[in-house]
């Protein structure tokens, strides 16, 4: 599968996004993104973000840190709470923004979230739960809309399953996009989105 690469530091500067702090950031994003979070190390990601390991260690203190605060930076948990707030339409067309929304999110970090499936012992016993806070933070923001919309009549069931399967359905498709990029299903976001809303409010069953 493919991975995310952050931009070289000479791109950074171009883009204005040269602090030493988020070049950091985006080395260890780098490194991360090519080998791991338990191959990478300190050495190489200081070196990726042209700083030495003291600087590295002064900004962040320990390797965990900085991983765990390249998970919040790359997975921002608080612009989907402030996204699924402002959905007030047919519970169609907010499906579908709802969707395209989860689907872009999820395709930007993919790379971070295939390291975690890898890696998840090693995130477990170094991290805990706290790599995940990102994602648990979209499945419960799901979880309300799905709420706010059994409430109103417009679905029926337990909104935590519910966005369960609707997110997992979500999730499918941005892990099948990068294995099948040829498939009309999969390269056609629209396309696919649509089905999946279709079958998700009225299944697929000829009635």
């Amino acid at each position: 599968m493919s991975a995310h690469v952050a931009p070289r530091t000479d791109e950074r500067r171009a883009a204005g996004t040269d602090t030493t702090r988020d070049r950091i950031l985006h080395a260890a994003r780098e490194v991360v993104a090519r080998k791991g979070k338990r191959a990478a190390t300190t050495r190489e990601i200081a070196e990726v973000a042209g700083v030495n390991e003291t600087t590295l260690f002064r900004h962040f203190g320990t390797k965990e840190k900085l991983l765990y605060e390249l998970v919040e930076y790359c997975c921002p948990s608080i612009s989907i709470d402030e996204f699924t707030v402002a959905l007030r339409g047919p519970v169609d067309s907010d499906l579908m923004t709802m969707g395209r929304f989860l689907m872009e999110r999820l395709w930007n970090m993919r790379d971070m979230i295939r390291w975690s499936m890898v890696e998840d012992d090693y995130e477990a016993n170094v991290y805990g739960s706290a790599t995940w806070r990102p994602q648990n933070a979209v499945r419960e923001a799901l979880g309300a809309f799905m709420a706010s919309r059994v409430e109103r009549g417009e679905l029926a069931g337990n909104p935590e399953d519910l966005a369960a399967v609707f997110g997992s359905m979500i999730f499918a498709h941005v892990m099948g996009r990068q294995k099948y990029p040829d498939v009309r299903f999969y390269a056609d976001q629209e396309y696919g989105l649509r089905m999946y809303i279709q079958i998700f409010l009225n299944g697929a069953r000829n009635n």
